[in-house]
């Protein structure tokens, strides 16, 4: 009921955020445009991501938004087996390491301008649009016995393959997998406070709190073992240079 609910609104929002975008150019008076890029650490990874602004007015302003990062599951939690020789930490279960790009359009919205006293600026954004999973299957070192001699094998994680971690040295250290990445689309809703200040100078720094809430139709499996929804929230901060155009 909640994942409908949420996905509902991300629907509504996708259709209505270009409306009202494109609904304040009536009353441009002076295009400035402003370009930021940065690092970003979420609740859930660490990326990096990209703004541009269009002020069409004093106060509104067109807004676009991408960003790219790691997307780790809530239940991830590393474990070293320390029955076996040249151990290193893995996530047991875990079935794709996973990447999100995600890019949206919207509006932005200024609420306090730099004064005298105040050289700080403070901006709403928000933003529909579409993101993108990227997973790429976890493979492990397995340490086997064969003809009385330990070998160690790379496998992908299966419950068949793999069925506990007695045997596990750690992740395959040459990056399988490569060949077998597997894309899950899907939406997203960017809602982000973001801080400026030297606003006026060419370069300007730019701190960010925000939000972002995805939707994948056809799931987001991570885990092996535990829930993996559809909708995915995500909390994140960040820092960026931005470069001022009049």
């Amino acid at each position: 009921m909640i994942q409908k609910f949420f996905h509902n609104i991300l629907v509504v929002a996708f259709f209505c955020a270009p409306i009202l975008v494109f609904a304040q150019t009536d009353q441009m008076l002076l295009e400035q445009k402003s370009y930021g890029f940065g690092l970003m650490v979420k609740s859930n990874g660490i990326g990096l991501n990209y703004q541009h602004q269009v002020a069409t007015n004093k106060r509104f302003g067109r807004y676009y938004y991408a960003d790219f990062g790691s997307f780790k599951h809530t239940n991830e939690s590393k474990i070293v087996n320390h029955k076996v020789e040249n151990k290193m930490p893995f996530v047991y279960g875990k079935m794709f390491h996973t990447a999100t790009i995600r890019g949206a359009l919207g509006v932005s919205l200024r609420l306090t301008k730099p004064s005298k006293l105040n050289n700080i600026t403070v901006d709403l954004q928000a933003a529909t649009g579409f993101t993108l999973g990227v997973q790429r299957p976890v493979y492990l070192r397995i340490e086997t016995i064969e003809n009385d001699q330990k070998t160690v094998k790379n496998v992908p994680y299966t419950r068949e393959l793999v069925p506990n971690s007695e045997n596990i040295i750690g992740y395959a250290k040459n990056g399988e997998g490569w060949s077998e990445l597997k894309y899950r689309p899907g939406m997203a809703g960017v809602f982000n406070v973001a801080f400026s200040w030297d606003q006026y100078a060419q370069v300007a720094k730019r701190l960010n709190l925000g939000a972002s809430l995805d939707y994948y139709p056809q799931g987001l499996p991570i885990m092996a073992f535990r829930p993996n929804p559809k909708l995915n929230a995500t909390f994140f901060v960040g820092f960026m240079w931005v470069i001022n155009q009049g």
